[in-house]
C-alpha cells in the first residue's frame, strides 16, 4: 500500500491544496522512494516532513496530528504531490472523477427512493415511518419528537 491508500480523504484533499498553494519548501530526494521537505502550515515554523513511498508508515511529520503516530497527514501528502507533480494531476483527476460518479449515483438513488415513496399508500408510509422511528437510532427518534413538539 502506498501513501495515497494509507491517508484519509481529508488529509488527501488538504495535502493536494497545500501542494497547489506551494507550501512545500526545501524538497530534497533522499533516494528513489524517500523525500524530505519543510511544509508551511498553520504554525509559525514550517513542519519537518519525511516520506517513504515504499513504507508509508515510516513517514514522519512533526505536526500535532502526526507527530509520534503512524498516520499519513496532509503535510506528508503535500510532499508526495510535490515530489510527483505529474502523478498529482492524474491522481486528482481520478479522485475527482470518482466523486462525480458518486454524486451521480446518489442523485439517481434519491430519485428512485422519491419515486418509490410517491407510489406508496398512506398506510404503508405511516407504518414505514413508525418502524424507522422506533427501530432506528435514538437520535433520530429524539429529533422527530423535538421537531414536532412531542417531547413534552
Amino acid at each position: 500500500m502506498g501513501l495515497i491508500e494509507c491517508t484519509s480523504d481529508a488529509s488527501f484533499w488538504r495535502g493536494y491544496e497545500y501542494f497547489k498553494e506551494n507550501r512545500v519548501r526545501n524538497l530534497s530526494k533522499i533516494n528513489d522512494t524517500q523525500y524530505q521537505a519543510d511544509v508551511v502550515g498553520t504554525m509559525q515554523e514550517p513542519y519537518k516532513v519525511s516520506i517513504d513511498m515504499v513504507h508509508p508508515r515510516k513517514s514522519k511529520c512533526n505536526c500535532p496530528h502526526a507527530d509520534g503516530r503512524r498516520i499519513i497527514c496532509k503535510h506528508m501528502m503535500a510532499v508526495y504531490f510535490s515530489a510527483n507533480p505529474r502523478d498529482a494531476q492524474r491522481v486528482f483527476d481520478r479522485a475527482a472523477s470518482c466523486d462525480t460518479e458518486e454524486d451521480e449515483w446518489e442523485d439517481q438513488l434519491f430519485d428512485r427512493v422519491c419515486n418509490y415513496i410517491q407510489r406508496m399508500k398512506k398506510s404503508e408510509l405511516q407504518q414505514t415511518l413508525v418502524e424507522i422511528l422506533f427501530e432506528g437510532p435514538d437520535w433520530q427518534f429524539e429529533r422527530f419528537l423535538r421537531e414536532h413538539d412531542l417531547d413534552e
